[in-house]
C-alpha cells in the first residue's frame, strides 16, 4: 500500500481522508517544534544545576533553537520546492528525532547548545513545508477551519511547555530528570514519521485537490511546483549570518560584560542584513529566484500581518521565559508547581482556539483586536495580583487573569494565519511557507534576547532595595539562632554585600564565590559555635531567597506592563487588516460548485 500511496494518485474513501491524515502529521510536527521552544524554560533550573550552566548558556539553550529555526526556514522552503516538500519534511523530522535524543544525552552545556541548534535546524526545515502542504491540501473555503486548528496547535504547544516540562521533571521517570523533556519527542516523532511515510501528501502550491470534478477525488503525491528553480545560496548565507550576528550578542553580551568583539558583531549585523535585502532585491530585478521575495510585502495584509506576527511571537516567547524564571528562581517553586500555576493559561488558550473559527466567521478580523484586548488587560490584572500576593502567590489568585489571558491568546493566534494569508496567491504559498514562520521565529529570537537582557537588568536594579528590606528580618533570625550581638553587624554587612552582588550579577541564580558562609575570621569553631554559624548561614540564605523573590517579582511586574502595552499596540494594528477577502468568497462558491459536480 505504501508504494501505491507514494507513486500514484489516491482515490476513493482513502482519498477523502488523505488531507486530514497529512494535516495530523503536520500538526504533530508543529506541536513538537513549538513545545521544544518553551518546554526548556521550565527545565532551566534543573539543567543549570546538573550541567553547571551559566545564565548566558541557559539563554542560548532557548535562543539558539529559535535562532537556528529561523535561519533555516527560508532556505528549507526553497529546498522543498526543489526536492519535494514531503521528502524534505520527513527527512527533517527524522533529524529532529535524532537531535532530541542527543539533547537528552548531553553531558555539558556546550553539547546541549550544539544539539539544540541541530534540533532547531530540523524543526525549521519541517515548519517551512507545513504552510505550503496545508494550503495545497485544502481549498480556501476550508482555510479558516484548517488554519484555526493549526493556530490552536501553535497556542497550546507554546503555552503547554511549562506544564508538560514540570510534569516530566516531577515524574522523573527512570531517574532521567530534565532529560525527559527531550526523550518525550522520540515516541511522538517516530509515530509521526510512520504516519507521514504512508499518508503524507505533497500537494502542489497551486492547490491540486479533487481534480476533474470526479466524485472519488484525486490527490497527487510527491508533486513539485512547475518550472525549475534554483537555490539562492548567497541570500541563504547572508540571512543566516546576519541573524546570527544580531541574536548571538544579545544573548551573550550581558554576561560577558559586552566585550569589544560582541559589540562589533552586533554592529556588523545591521550592514549584513541590509546587504541581504539589497542582494535579494537586485536578484529579483534580474529575473533570479531570491529566497526572500520582496514583492510579497506589497500585499498590505501580508506585510502588516508579518509585522504583527513578529511583535506578537517575540513578546509571547519572552513572557513565558520570564514567568518561568520568576516562578522557579524567584519564588522557589518546583517545576511541577510552576507548570500547574500556568495551567489556566493553557486551558483558556485551548478552549478559545477551538471556538475561534466560529467567532472569526461572525466578526471577521475583529476577533484579533478582541483577543489582544483580553490578553493585554489580563497582564495588567496579573501584575496587580502579583503585587498583592507577594512571592508566594496562591493558585486561585492568579487563575482568573491567566485564564482570561489564555482566552485572548486563543482568539488571536488561531485566526492570525488565516487573516495574514487571506490575500496571498496560491502560487506564492511556497515562499510564504518559509517567510511567515521565519518572521515569527526571528521575532521570538530577538524578543527573547532583548527581554532577557531587560529582565535581568531589572532584577539587578531592584536588588539593592530588596536586600535592604530583608535586613531587619535577618537580624531577627540571627538573634533567634543565638548569634552573639557583637557579630550581628558583621553578618548583616556580609549578607548585604553577597546578596546584592549575587542579584546584580550576570548569574543571579548562583551564589558568588566567597559567599558560601558568613565567615568566622579563620578561627577554629567548637561544636556549639559551628552549629550557630551553620544556622546563621541558613538564615542568610533564606533572606537572600526572599530578597531574590522580591527583586524577581518587581522585575516581572514591569515586564508584564511592557508586554501589555505591546499587546494593546498589536490589537490596534490588527484593525488595519482587511476585514473580508472577496476572492476567498468567490473561490468558496467555485469550490462548492466543483464539489457538487
Amino acid at each position: 500500500m505504501s508504494v501505491a500511496l507514494r507513486d500514484a494518485p489516491v482515490r476513493g474513501e482513502l482519498g477523502k481522508w488523505v488531507p486530514w491524515l497529512g494535516l495530523a502529521t503536520s500538526l504533530a510536527a508543529v506541536f513538537m517544534q513549538l513545545l521544544d521552544a518553551t518546554i526548556v524554560n521550565v527545565a532551566l533550573p534543573s539543567i543549570a544545576v546538573d550541567l553547571d550552566a551559566s545564565v548566558s548558556a541557559q539563554l542560548l539553550m532557548v535562543s539558539v533553537y529559535t535562532l537556528s529555526f529561523a535561519c533555516s526556514l527560508i532556505t528549507a522552503a526553497r529546498l522543498g520546492d526543489l526536492l519535494g516538500r514531503r521528502r524534505v519534511f520527513l527527512t527533517a523530522l527524522a533529524v529532529f528525532v535524532v537531535a532530541s535524543l542527543l539533547c537528552g544525552l548531553a553531558e555539558s552545556p556546550t553539547a546541549l547548545v550544539v544539539f539544540r541548534a541541530l534540533q532547531g535546524l530540523a524543526a525549521g526545515s519541517m515548519s517551512a513545508q507545513t504552510f505550503a502542504i496545508i494550503s495545497g491540501l485544502f481549498p480556501k473555503r476550508l482555510h479558516p477551519r484548517v488554519f484555526g486548528i493549526y493556530g490552536a496547535t501553535i497556542g497550546l504547544a507554546t503555552i503547554c511547555g511549562p506544564l508538560v516540562g514540570g510534569l516530566l521533571i516531577q515524574w522523573n521517570l527512570f531517574d532521567w530528570g530534565w532529560r525527559l523533556i527531550f526523550f518525550v519527542n522520540l515516541p511522538l516523532g517516530i509515530a509521526a514519521l510512520v504516519l507521514g511515510y504512508f499518508y503524507l501528501v505533497d500537494a502542489k502550491p497551486d492547490g491540486v485537490r479533487q481534480l476533474d470534478s470526479k466524485p472519488d477525488g484525486v490527490w497527487q503525491l510527491d508533486s513539485k511546483p512547475d518550472g525549475v528553480r534554483q537555490l539562492d545560496v548567497g541570500g541563504a548565507v547572508l540571512s543566516a549570518v546576519g541573524l546570527f550576528l544580531l541574536i548571538f550578542p544579545l544573548a551573550e553580551g550581558r554576561e560577558r560584560g559586552w566585550p569589544t568583539p560582541i559589540v562589533v558583531m552586533l554592529a556588523c549585523s545591521v550592514p549584513v542584513l541590509i546587504a541581504f535585502v539589497v542582494y535579494e532585491y537586485r536578484l529579483g530585478r534580474r529575473g533570479g529566484d531570491p529566497v526572500l521575495r520582496l514583492e510579497l510585502f506589497t500585499d498590505r495584509a501580508f506585510a502588516l500581518g508579518a509585522a504583527i506576527a513578529f511583535a506578537f511571537f517575540g513578546t509571547l516567547t519572552s513572557l513565558i521565559f520570564t514567568i518561568s524564571l520568576t516562578l522557579q528562581f524567584g519564588f522557589g517553586f518546583s517545576p511541577l508547581r510552576a507548570g500547574v500555576m500556568t495551567l489556566p493559561w493553557a486551558l483558556g488558550t485551548g478552549l478559545a482556539a477551538l471556538a475561534s473559527s466560529a467567532v472569526y466567521r461572525r466578526i471577521g478580523n475583529l476577533v484579533l483586536p478582541l483577543g489582544m484586548l483580553l490578553f493585554a488587560g489580563s497582564l495588567v490584572v496579573l501584575a496587580a495580583q502579583l503585587q498583592h500576593e507577594g512571592t508566594d502567590p496562591r493558585w486561585s489568585a492568579l487563575a482568573g487573569p491567566l485564564f482570561v489571558g489564555g482566552v485572548g491568546l486563543g482568539l488571536f493566534v488561531a485566526p492570525l494565519q488565516t487573516a495574514i494569508l487571506a490575500t496571498v496567491q496560491p502560487r506564492n504559498a511556497g515562499s510564504v511557507s518559509g517567510l511567515l514562520p521565519t518572521v515569527q521565529q526571528v521575532g521570538s529570537s530577538i524578543g527573547l534576547a532583548v527581554i532577557g537582557v531587560v529582565f535581568f537588568n531589572l532584577v539587578a536594579s531592584q536588588s539593592a532595595d530588596a536586600v535592604q528590606a530583608e535586613r531587619p528580618a535577618l537580624t531577627t533570625h540571627l538573634t533567634d539562632v543565638g548569634v552573639p550581638s557583637v557579630l550581628i553587624p558583621q553578618a548583616e554587612e556580609t549578607f548585604v554585600r553577597c546578596a546584592t552582588e549575587q542579584l546584580g550579577s550576570a548569574s543571579p541564580m548562583k551564589v558568588p564565590e566567597g559567599c558560601r558562609s558568613l565567615g568566622a575570621g579563620g578561627a577554629a569553631l567548637g561544636a556549639s559555635e559551628q552549629l550557630i554559624a551553620d544556622s546563621a548561614v541558613v538564615a542568610a540564605t533564606e533572606s537572600t531567597r526572599d530578597a531574590a523573590g522580591e527583586a524577581f517579582l518587581q522585575a516581572e511586574r514591569r515586564i508584564l506592563w511592557t508586554i501589555s502595552a505591546v499587546a494593546a499596540a498589536i490589537g490596534v494594528a490588527s484593525l488595519a487588516l482587511p476585514r473580508r477577502n472577496q476572492s476567498i468568497e468567490d473561490e468558496s462558491v467555485e469550490d462548492e460548485s466543483v464539489d457538487a459536480a
